[in-house]
Parts: C-alpha cells; sequence; structure tokens
C-alpha cells in the first residue's frame, strides 16, 4: 500500500513540473505578443481631437463683455498612438490659450481674432512629427463695452393654448423689462427683447417656463433669462339674465322689449365664476338703429365681453320691441 502511495506520489510531481513549465512557457509568448501588439498599435497614425481652454484675462473691470468669445477651440492632430497618448494624459494642462486684454482691445468695441494666431504657441511646442489637421472655429471673436446700456421691454413669441376643456385666463413675464449693455451702433437699433419662440399646448395647470432671450451679435441682456408663467382654468358654463336697455332716445320716447330681460349664456374659468354676473354685461338697443327697423324685431349683441369669458351667446338672440310715447 505505501508503495502504491509514493509511485503515485512521483507521478503527481512529475505531472505538476511539466503543467508548471508549459504555463511559463504560455506566459512567456502571451505576453512577448502583447509587447508586439502594443508596439505595432502604437506605431499606426491616427487622428484625434483635443479640447484647448480659451481664457480672457486682465479685463478692466468698467468693461462689459456683450458677446463672449467661445471658452475652448478644438484642434485635431495627427501622429502615431503613443505620441496622441502623450498629448491626452501628459500635457493635457499645455492645451490652453490666454487672451490678454491689453494687446486685443479696440475702439470698436469688436475683437476678431485668427484661431492660428492663437495656437502659434502650442503648435511650437508639439513634436515635430504631429500634423495639425484642423482648429475650429477659426476665428475667435467677442463683443465689449464700457457700460452702455438702456432698458427695452420683454416681447413675447410663440403661440399657447389651453385643452378644450381649459382656458388661458393670464400669463405674465417677470421682469417686464431688462438691460441691454451694447455699442451705441447696436443698442440703437434694439427696440425689444425678444424671447426664443414657445410654443405649448393642451395645459390644463398654471405653467412656468424659464425662457431665453433671443441672441443678438454683440448685444448682453440683464437678467439673462425671463420667466413666463402661463394661468390655464377649468372652464364652466354659466347663465345670467341681462336687462335690454334704450340708449339715445330723445325725451317723451321709452324702450320696452319683449322679454324685457334676455339669459346669457357663456363659458367661464372656475376662478372667475362667482366674480361674472349679470353686471358684467351690457346689452342696448340704439334709437337711431330702430329708426330703420321696419318689422320690430332686433337682433341683440353683447356691448363688452369680461374678461376670461368664452363663446358668450344671448337667448333669445332676437327681441320685439315697441317705441312708447311718454307724453313728456
Amino acid at each position: 500500500m505505501n508503495r502504491i502511495r509514493r509511485i503515485l506520489s512521483r507521478t503527481s510531481g512529475y505531472l505538476s513540473r511539466i503543467w508548471n513549465r508549459q504555463l511559463l512557457v504560455f506566459l512567456f509568448f502571451l505576453v512577448l505578443s502583447s509587447i508586439f501588439w502594443i508596439f505595432t498599435v502604437g506605431k499606426e497614425v491616427k487622428e484625434q481631437e483635443f479640447d484647448i481652454e480659451v481664457s480672457l484675462t486682465g479685463v478692466p473691470e468698467n468693461v462689459v463683455i456683450t458677446t463672449e468669445p467661445p471658452h475652448k477651440l478644438t484642434i485635431k492632430l495627427r501622429d502615431e498612438v503613443f505620441s496622441l497618448l502623450n498629448y491626452k494624459y501628459r500635457k493635457r494642462k499645455d492645451f490652453k490659450v490666454d487672451i490678454n486684454w491689453s494687446s486685443v482691445a479696440t475702439p470698436s468695441g469688436h475683437v476678431r481674432l485668427l484661431t492660428s494666431n492663437l495656437t502659434r504657441q502650442l503648435v511650437a511646442s508639439l513634436q515635430n512629427s504631429t500634423e495639425v489637421v484642423s482648429c475650429k472655429p477659426d476665428t475667435v471673436e467677442f463683443y465689449y463695452n464700457y457700460g452702455q446700456s438702456k432698458q427695452v421691454n420683454i416681447i413675447f413669441q410663440g403661440s399657447i393654448s389651453a385643452d378644450s376643456a381649459y382656458s388661458i385666463i393670464a400669463s405674465e413675464l417677470t421682469p417686464r423689462r431688462v438691460l441691454v449693455y451694447a455699442s451705441k451702433s447696436i443698442i440703437d437699433t434694439i427696440t425689444g427683447a425678444y424671447i426664443v419662440p414657445v410654443n405649448l399646448d393642451n395645459l390644463t395647470d398654471t405653467t412656468y417656463v424659464d425662457v431665453d432671450f433671443q441672441k443678438v451679435r454683440g448685444a448682453k441682456f440683464v437678467p439673462s433669462k425671463a420667466r413666463l408663467a402661463i394661468y390655464a382654468d377649468r372652464m364652466v358654463e354659466k347663465t345670467v339674465r341681462v336687462p335690454v336697455r334704450g340708449v339715445n332716445f330723445p325725451a317723451g320716447k321709452t324702450l320696452r322689449t319683449f322679454p324685457p330681460k334676455v339669459d346669457v349664456v357663456f363659458q367661464v374659468g372656475t376662478s372667475l365664476y362667482k366674480k361674472v354676473n349679470e353686471e358684467s354685461f351690457t346689452i342696448v338697443m340704439n334709437y337711431e338703429d330702430l329708426l330703420e327697423d321696419t318689422d320690430n324685431s332686433f337682433a341683440l349683441h353683447l356691448k363688452s365681453i369680461p374678461f376670461g369669458v368664452q363663446h358668450a351667446r344671448i337667448v333669445p338672440a332676437e327681441v320685439e320691441y315697441i317705441i312708447e310715447e311718454t307724453g313728456e
């Protein structure tokens, strides 16, 4: 029994040595092939885009930048993969451009710079093998002034509608006016701050929307946004009885209608339901209009319709009448 155990032990050790040798050979060739693959891939020529940070420095306190320069440029480089990885992980901090105010300021309030001039120093620091494929945008520009401003009204653009069972009872932009900063030649052409068009349909509740202003080249609006509040209300039907009154009747004449009061049927929001009553409507018959009438019946019209009322109609739409002599 002991002999069998010794034989099995020797066989197991022999197999273990063979297995370890094969594993070491496999690992050696795996590492070797990986190094070869990395070296091959690393020598391939590729293209890659990099972001270049743009900073405007040394701006005086009395200067208002009305249109900011871009915060970054995008440069595309072509080189071996190893070189591109070096730019990505080791030299990323060097990919920036500082625009010094004192060297670019102009009396016109408008600065326009070629990107190729801004990135010249950065490009010079690249390896000789690196090729600059493109740089976007090709120009950097910004506008500024020394505090010239004026107030303008905010102007709504767009369309707003409520669900069929609701109505828009009010809308409001806050603030109503904003300050616009720009050079005199630009500021004189600005008559209002137009918001980016807002299109909302089927509203059923009060809605708030923060809106931007349409950009004006060389101008800056303060504040830069406005808040649009839209108040929607559920519509309900209501009926009130309104008297028919005669107007412009001469002395000694008076109007009598049949019936003397008519129903006004309309839809109104629940928030205004109690506020809108018979005193909110006026129905009149003008004496001069009756002089041309021959059949003693007259089609009625509402002189005015209160705010928030929709689909108002008169029942009956016509009344018969007589003009009485009062003897005065």
